[in-house]
């Protein structure tokens, strides 16, 4: 029980973090469906997973890129106060 804690904490201490990993993950999938190469050897565009683990990453970094430093600044404000 005490290990579902953490793992619902850790969710819910990085749901920006991972919904920007889902959402690159599925927005590569959508590429790899209608704009991927099937048959060629260019890695990224001719595998689904190797797409999809692309998106997932680039997802999360602009996520915390974005929406995080936000978040540290207002955490910094309240401890000065």
């Amino acid at each position: 029980m005490h290990s579902l804690k953490k793992i619902v904490q850790f969710i819910h201490q990085n749901k920006t973090t991972l919904t920007g990993m889902f959402l690159g993950a599925v927005l590569a999938y959508i590429y790899w469906i209608n704009w991927g190469i099937y048959y060629g050897t260019y890695p990224l565009s001719s595998e689904c997973w190797v797409n999809c683990i692309y998106g997932n990453l680039f997802g999360g970094l602009l996520a915390c890129l974005l929406f995080n430093n936000g978040l540290k600044e207002r955490d910094s404000d309240k401890e000065k106060e």
